[in-house]
């Protein structure tokens, strides 16, 4: 009985390695040659094995190009979350999961172009597991717009969901020369910039006070002219009294 578990247990772990194995080949397939010229036998080969013994562990060419990528995109986001926790200020909070990404296409462009033009453009890409992960991901970066607008860091009127949008979609242009391999970017320095440039655009600035404040220094300008005036009719012997004949109170 036991030999009889032992050996259960052992198939199961070289079925789990073995799966391991075909994921990672197909990684390097799929994002050397895009998943249309990308062919199961020759992930097969690169693993050692007979192609139909790849349909053993995913039914579908697409399944597998979907756990492939899972594989590499749900640890990403785990470290991203786990990571944020260390981290205070909306600056620096929103800086690191740009920093995040932009590093992601540049350390794995070829599983980045994957997602952007072999995923989430086709049919079967809404309610995915890589829908879903996409959407872990944006998560973190609205939650943190969230906490600085309940905070009054952000601008009012101003939509976490549509400033959330910008970041993704300046993250994915600053990145796209890297995606079409024709270059690469300053992955400290854009990051730097871009949350910059997102958050100069909507935080509260000092010339953007609550309506009470900027009534209050409606008020006490005209009460500095009146002053003003009152001061220089003092100081004229000829000038007139108001019309009421009393002289401005001060």
């Amino acid at each position: 009985m036991a030999t009889d578990t032992a050996q259960k247990g052992g198939r199961t772990r070289r079925g789990e390695d073995r799966r391991r194995e075909i994921l990672q080949a197909a990684r390097s397939v799929f994002a050397a040659k895009g998943y249309e010229r990308a062919s199961m036998a020759e992930i097969a080969a690169q693993v050692g094995v007979v192609e139909g013994a790849i349909y053993k562990h995913f039914a579908s060419k697409r399944e597998l190009l979907f756990e492939a990528t899972r594989a590499v995109y749900e640890p990403v986001i785990a470290a991203t979350r786990r990571e944020l926790q260390g981290i205070s200020g909306t600056r620096n909070r929103l800086r690191f999961v740009i920093w995040r990404q932009l590093q992601s296409f540049v350390e794995q462009p070829g599983l980045c172009r994957l997602i952007i033009q072999e995923i989430r453009l086709h049919d079967d890409y809404p309610g995915s597991v890589i829908q879903q992960l996409n959407r872990d991901m944006s998560s973190l970066v609205l939650a943190i717009l969230e906490q600085a607008s309940a905070a009054g860091e952000l601008r009012a009127g101003v939509r976490p969901t549509l400033v959330r949008d910008a970041i993704f979609g300046g993250v994915e242009h600053l990145a796209w020369k890297v995606l079409v391999g024709r270059g690469t970017i300053d992955v400290d320095g854009q990051s730097d910039t871009l949350t910059d440039l997102i958050l100069r655009g909507v935080d509260a600035g000092p010339d953007e006070q609550p309506s009470s404040a900027l009534e209050l220094a409606q008020l006490r300008a005209q009460v500095d002219r009146l002053e003003g005036l009152i001061a220089e009719l003092d100081g004229r012997p000829d000038a007139k009294p108001p019309a009421s004949g009393r002289k401005v109170p001060r």
